[in-house]
């Protein structure tokens, strides 16, 4: 139960920070995870293992290998999850993504979920405050995205910006975090993610 809660607060953003001596990285950037990993790439002829390190920090994901490496800003990393003992990384790009074979795949996974969840400004840094107040060009960036109507419901009266993940949870105020809802569904959703 501990490992469940632990591994809950580090996809929630409180990540750890990797102190390694032969790790070269920009000067404002902190690196989160180095582990020893094996990329699996699937080919026609079969499944592929290149051995190298998978490095998680504030800017980028990084897959050093012996052969050759990959590196992803967070922005093309849609997704992250622990699968069949692996970590499964979907990218907007071919290069990058793809399965990784680590020692302890669900820390892994949640450490790199909770590095893309702060770069996408779903959830902020810990000790981060945000404010409620919504510039409007993003306001009128999610009133685009949800055409203009409750995304629960379809109603178009009543309407209220609401933060998926709140911010009395470490929710940022960002286009990724926002929703249009009517009133009725923001007043039943609460706090809730």
């Amino acid at each position: 139960m501990l490992r469940g809660r632990s591994l809950t607060q580090v996809r929630a953003g409180e990540l750890p920070r990797v102190q390694r001596s032969d790790l070269h990285l920009e000067a404002d950037e902190t690196p989160y995870v180095d582990v020893n990993a094996v990329q699996i790439k699937y080919t026609a002829s079969g499944p592929r293992h290149n051995s190298g390190r998978l490095i998680g920090s504030s800017k980028k994901l990084r897959f050093v290998g012996a052969g050759a490496g990959t590196e992803l800003p967070w922005a093309r990393i849609v997704s992250i999850a622990s699968e069949y003992g692996n970590v499964i990384i979907s990218a907007t790009t071919a290069r990058g993504g793809g399965t990784y074979s680590v020692a302890d795949p669900e820390y892994v996974a949640a450490v790199l979920e909770g590095a893309l969840r702060i770069a996408k400004r779903l959830v902020l840094a810990p000790g981060q405050r945000d404010t409620r107040s919504i510039p409007p060009n993003i306001k009128a960036e999610v009133w685009q995205r949800d055409d203009g109507k409750c995304c629960q419901c379809g109603d178009s009266h009543y309407l209220e910006f609401d933060h998926v993940i709140p911010l009395s949870r470490g929710g940022a105020t960002s286009v990724g975090n926002l929703q249009i809802l009517c009133r009725k569904c923001n007043l039943e959703k609460g706090a809730r993610i």
